[in-house]
This record gives C-alpha cells, structure tokens and sequence, in this order.
C-alpha cells in the first residue's frame, strides 16, 4: 500500500465519515473501515483497561477469521490479560500512541505459552494497538489482529495516523469516566485479580522465585530475566529448578497452565495467594 494512499480523496472521505460517527455506535465500524485503507486487519477490539478494575469490551468485529469474539476475547478476559503486553503497557503508564506487539513485548514472548495459546492458537501474525489514556487511571486499547504479516510501510501508516486516532476516540469515549455505570468497573475484584500476577506461588516460593516465574509467565529470556533483576544467568536457572520443584511441574507449559487455572478460580473468591487456595481445591 503507498503512501500515496494517506493523501488520496477516498483516505479524506473516510476520515469526514469517522467525524461525521463520532458520539454514534456506527463510530467503530467506521474507523475501521479507514484503518484497513491502510493495512489489512481480519478483526477489531476496543478494550477498556481500568488500572484499578476488570478489563472488558467496548466492541467486537471478527471478519469470518480465527479471532472469534466467543473464544479468545472470552480467554482473554478471563485471566490472559494479566500477561499481555499491552495491558501491561497501559499499566505501566506508556505514552499515548500505536504500538505493534514487537514495541512492548518481551525478548522472548513468542516463545511463551501465552503467546502459544492465544496467538497462534488464532493464527495472528499481528497486532497493532492505538493505546489512548482517558485519565490517570482509565485506557482505551483499540486492537487491530491481522492474520497476514504488515509489511514496515503499513506499519508506519498507521502510527502516523496515530495522532488522529487518539483524537477520535477520546472524543467519542472522552466522558467514559464520568459513566461508571453497570460494575463494568469492579474496583475490589479487578484489584484482587490484577494482584494476582505479582501474588501467585508466594505461598510456596521465595520472592526472588517469584520474580522469576512472573517474567517467565510474560515471556523474559534467561538473559532478560538476569538483567533486570540483578542476577547471573546460572541463578536464574537454580531459580527456576527451585520454583519448578516446588510446584511440582517440569516445563513452562505447566507453569503457566497452573497460573490460569487459578486465576480462573481466584475470580469466584481470592486468598492471598491464588494458587495456594486453587491447589487446596484440586482433587
């Protein structure tokens, strides 16, 4: 796609027909149809990320493609959220602007069972999010999922546009916060569960193995891992074979199936460790 395209009379129509929806529920589908102008997309999110509450959906559109809205946005807001990257992002107070997952993710994170289980699982190849503060405490995450790699020119398209974007969606949404209306933000709960990363096996680990299996969770390399924590990479190995003994599992596959499953569980009612409470409840 040229860039040619940004400047071309039918880019300018749909950025009038974006405005002229603002304030409308015809405002999603008509950014994107201006979005996929510039590159290709097989589904769009609008996600409302409270720091201190349950992320939920704002919108849904699959086009006929992997990314059902039945299954892994349900997955996603079950519990996969506490490891993406973007939500981490938003948390963790990156400016405003378009990002591709390769900008916030870890070295790593396409090794990770995460990424294994939700985005291959979906056959995705990319996704691009225009990350849009609302507040201190409140982001919108407009998520474009394309099952067909981006090409760098398509990619630049859209973060140059990014400007705009924001400016759209903080005026369609800009009084979202004023709004907190139906329990969409559960204040207590999500801070329980949003918790429940830097909490999980404290009840059976040390701190520092902790750590480790929360960056391990989020797809951190050994060599990552030993960076940022102030460590050698041979600790981090000991680290881990310590963590791994004591949950009784041997890979991180079980690592991070044990995590889902009791954030899954920690929803319905949370102790100070999750897992602690889940493996009193196993059979």
């Amino acid at each position: 796609m040229s860039t040619d395209r940004l400047g071309s009379e039918q880019w300018f129509q749909h950025m009038a027909q974006v405005t002229d929806c603002i304030g409308t529920s015809a405002f999603v589908e008509s950014l994107y149809s201006a979005l996929i102008l510039l590159a290709p997309a097989n589904a769009i999110t609008v996600f409302l990320f409270p720091h201190e509450g349950l992320p939920s959906t704002l919108f849904e559109r699959d086009d006929e493609g992997p990314w059902m809205p039945e299954g892994n946005v349900r997955k996603y807001l079950e519990g996969f959220y506490l490891l993406c990257p973007f939500y981490r992002a938003s948390l963790e107070g990156i400016a405003p602007g378009c990002y591709r997952l390769s900008d916030v993710a870890p070295d790593h994170f396409k090794r990770s069972e995460y990424y294994l289980s939700f985005y291959q699982h979906a056959r995705l190849e990319e996704e691009i999010n225009y990350l849009v503060p609302l507040g201190p405490k409140l982001t919108i995450a407009v998520a474009l999922a394309s099952t067909s790699r981006l090409s760098r020119q398509q990619v630049a398209e859209l973060k140059r546009i990014a400007p705009w974007v924001l400016a759209v969606v903080r005026r369609h949404w800009g009084d979202l916060d004023a709004h907190m209306l139906g329990g969409r933000f559960e204040s207590a709960l999500g801070r329980q569960i949003n918790a429940a990363l830097v909490k999980f096996g404290s009840s059976l680990l040390t701190e520092r193995e902790c750590l480790v299996a929360q960056y391990m969770l989020r797809g951190h390399s050994i060599r990552s891992l030993a960076e940022r924590l102030g460590i050698s990479e041979d600790t981090v190995k000991t680290h881990r074979k310590h963590l791994y003994a004591k949950l009784d599992i041997g890979k991180q596959s079980e690592l991070f199936s044990l995590f889902i499953a009791s954030v899954a569980q920690a929803q319905e009612g949370l102790s100070k460790d999750p897992l602690e409470s889940y493996l009193r409840r196993r059979p």
